[in-house]
């Protein structure tokens, strides 16, 4: 039984040419690419070669890839996206599924997402933790092409979680839960039902507080304008991958999301991966990670 890895990543080589130029504020000091105050280091990250190692050695069919989060950068606006699409569109091989670059803040994301999605290359899109107010255009594209669509977490600003290693451990699930909450709330899942949205990290602290953020729209708590759905009837509309560590919350996904939305992600090649994958969670990603070839004008 074979199938696919829905959460690994690799630095783009385009990216990677302009760090070794210095260009768009990057920069390579002693094996590692410096984009601002976040370092990767290059070894695997920057070899397509290991990944296809870790296919093999895992007995998958192949991996989808997406940049690593440091390099979502939205502040960078169009023209970054143009160079780390193209450096995917280089990765892109029948064993390597690419998931596509947006300018997310910028007013000419819909536009970027229709055309990528023509191209028959981009297997979908990752997108990063902001803010998600203002981006009905987007959602409406992705809802309309069916778009795979992995969230990932970004950096938190919460300045206590610089001790422990606490911004990986607790911010990013934290990220991730913010982000399906905002998307929860707004509808968004509810509003737009064709966008195949995948929460990274089992979906952070999701499923966890799930049961509280319904107990806020039964009590009317302030700001908060009831969405379509329960909330329990909204998360069965995402997937998740199942990168959590531990055998007991894999329980509680399969009770929150959905055993059958519950796919196989290893976050490769960072250290708070998975060893191996299970081969039962990753054919479910196939068909769902199939490259777009679907015509759409955004509006």
């Amino acid at each position: 039984m074979a199938g696919w890895d829905i959460h690994t990543h690799l630095i783009p080589p385009t990216v990677l040419s302009a760090a070794y130029k210095g260009e768009f504020g990057l920069g390579v000091d002693s094996g590692s690419l410096v984009a601002g105050e976040e370092r990767l280091p290059l070894k695997r990250l920057a070899d397509p070669a290991a990944l296809l190692r870790w296919i093999d050695e895992q007995d998958l069919d192949g991996a989808v890839v997406s940049v690593p989060p440091a390099l979502f950068r939205y502040d960078a606006g169009v023209e970054w996206a143009e160079l780390v699409n193209q450096g995917l569109r280089e990765l892109a091989t029948p064993q390597l599924r690419v998931l596509g670059h947006l300018p997310l803040l910028d007013a000419e994301a819909p536009s970027v997402a229709a055309s990528l999605a023509g191209e028959g290359v981009f297997s979908g899109f990752a997108l990063g933790t902001p803010s998600y107010a203002g981006l009905d255009p987007v959602w409406r594209v992705l809802h309309e092409i069916e778009a795979f669509t992995l969230v990932h977490p970004g950096h938190s600003d919460d300045e206590r979680l610089q001790s422990f290693y606490l911004t990986n451990l607790l911010g990013n699930p934290y990220e991730t839960g913010l982000a399906a909450a905002s998307l929860v709330f707004a509808d968004v899942v509810g509003r737009f039902p064709g966008i195949r949205f995948c929460l990274c990290h089992g979906g952070g602290v999701t499923a966890a507080v799930a049961g509280r953020w319904q107990r806020g729209i039964d009590q009317a708590r302030p700001g908060i304008v009831a969405p379509s759905l329960p909330v329990a009837d909204a998360l069965r509309r995402f997937y998740v991958d199942d990168l959590v560590h531990d055998e007991g919350v894999l329980e509680l996904l399969g009770k929150t999301f959905g055993a059958e939305r519950v796919l196989a992600g290893s976050d490769w090649p960072f250290p708070m991966g998975s060893d191996g994958i299970v081969a039962a969670r990753a054919t479910a990603a196939d068909e769902l990670t199939r490259p777009l070839a679907r015509e759409v004008v955004a509006s």
